[in-house]
């Protein structure tokens, strides 16, 4: 028979760490499309900025497209490279485990 204690798991802090950044890129991530779809939309209905000749503010306006469509791209990959991470982890670990991770984690 083994040890009781060695037997006992507790909830992964590493994992429960990644859960949350993922919860919080997922917010952030809508809260972003959502700026960068308005002042899109803004842009190219020529609300925000005109010109004369519409060199300038055609060439903001398209360049500004481009960066948001580009940052939405990016910030697609980040969700799913964390759920990848939080897949590799287990739910629950040995305690010293879990303890060495959350001293890690403070920078210890």
């Amino acid at each position: 028979m083994g040890d009781p204690a060695a037997q006992q798991k507790v909830d992964n802090p590493w994992r429960a760490a990644l859960v949350s950044l993922k919860n919080d890129l997922m917010s952030e991530t809508e809260r972003l499309k959502g700026l960068l779809a308005t002042v899109d939309a803004d842009m190219q209905g020529k609300k925000v900025w005109t010109s004369e000749t519409g060199g300038v503010a055609a060439n903001f306006r398209d360049d500004l497209h481009g960066k948001k469509q580009r940052i939405g791209t990016l910030v697609g990959k980040l969700i799913p490279a964390v759920e990848a991470e939080i897949a590799k982890c287990p739910e629950q670990v040995p305690p010293g485990e879990a303890k060495m991770m959350r001293m890690e984690m403070q920078g210890y």
